[in-house]
């Protein structure tokens, strides 16, 4: 029974580890996912390496203007760590993820989940 048990979690922990995706994103590109009327983003980690404007997340919902709702935390050796934000998006939403003109690349994790 503990053996089962077991590998019951080790199963679900690996599972649930592997439903968040990682990206590196070079700019001038951008990152675009549609989030279905059932669907929720979770976006777990936005960071940058370099320049001093942030990459942002942007989130556009019914053709009205978009908003920001994510700043990249700026990742310098130079100076005190930033905290590190995440958001959670409830579709329909189109969410648009830019990196800055003057980075050197920014990374994110997120996954799409069902609510």
């Amino acid at each position: 029974m503990a053996l089962s048990l077991a590998a019951f979690f080790a199963f679900f922990a690996e599972a649930m580890a592997n439903d968040f995706k990682s990206e590196v994103i070079f700019p001038p590109n951008a990152l675009s996912k549609h989030v279905s009327g059932d669907e929720i983003l979770i976006i777990r980690n936005f960071t940058q390496e370099g320049g001093s404007t942030r990459g942002v997340v942007t989130v556009n919902v019914n053709n009205q203007p978009a908003v920001n709702v994510l700043t990249a935390a700026i990742l310098n050796v130079l100076a005190s760590p930033e905290v590190i934000n995440s958001v959670i998006i409830a579709g329909p939403a189109n969410v648009t993820v830019t990196c800055a003109a003057d980075a050197t690349d920014c990374f994110i994790s997120y996954k799409k989940d069902n609510q």
